[in-house]
């Protein structure tokens, strides 16, 4: 019998994996120089939540974060080999006290959704920056890449069979911060051009 909850859940994860690539492509052209702090964060925070997930019991939304992880953790390799830039300020510091807190809260409590909560929370400080960047500077983020990622959550939302926070948090908030950074990215883009004009 046709799943088709596996083949949304797939497509979530091979979206939001390659959509890093125009991302790289402006990494390897020297567009773009993303922090490798902040991208080892995030993939810190999407194997938290991918452990946590599966604990709790996970759908097929959890390809999601898996493709994400792949991706964002690609991103880190490049920034290894001397393409990205190191920066590590008070975000990075309040990012680095949710991740230990999710761990530990996981670990004491037992309950996997608290871990994925704080995961969230942390990596929405990490991408607060990224959503003002987007605005003041648009033409340093490829918006296609966060609607592609934000796309892929809505698939992965569609896919999951298990309707609950453990399942649902993390691709409902990848849908709204790649979502935002993106429109965020087109509004400024359009701002700048009508200066220019």
């Amino acid at each position: 019998m046709f799943d088709w909850h596996l083949l949304l859940g797939i497509l979530s994860g091979l979206i939001s994996c390659f959509a890093i690539i125009p991302y790289i492509i402006d990494i390897i052209h020297g567009t773009t120089r993303p922090n490798i702090v902040s991208f080892s964060f995030w993939a810190l925070l999407l194997a938290i939540s991918i452990i946590a997930q599966i604990s709790s019991g996970s759908s097929w939304s959890v390809i999601l974060l898996m493709g994400d992880f792949i991706g964002t953790s690609t991103v880190v390799v490049f920034c290894l080999i001397g393409y990205g830039y190191k920066k590590y300020g008070k975000t990075e510091l309040i990012c680095t006290i949710l991740a230990i807190l999710a761990i530990v809260s996981w670990q004491v409590t037992h309950q996997p959704v608290l871990a994925i909560v704080f995961a969230v929370i942390a990596d929405l400080m990490a991408a607060i920056p990224t959503v003002v960047k987007s605005y003041r500077d648009p033409e340093s983020e490829f918006p296609t890449m966060w609607f592609l990622i934000s796309f892929g959550a809505i698939l992965s939302i569609l896919s999951t069979t298990i309707f609950n926070l453990p399942n649902l948090l993390f691709p409902i908030y990848l849908f709204l911060i790649n979502g935002t950074i993106g429109v965020f990215s087109l509004i400024g883009r359009a701002k700048q051009k009508s200066i220019k004009n």
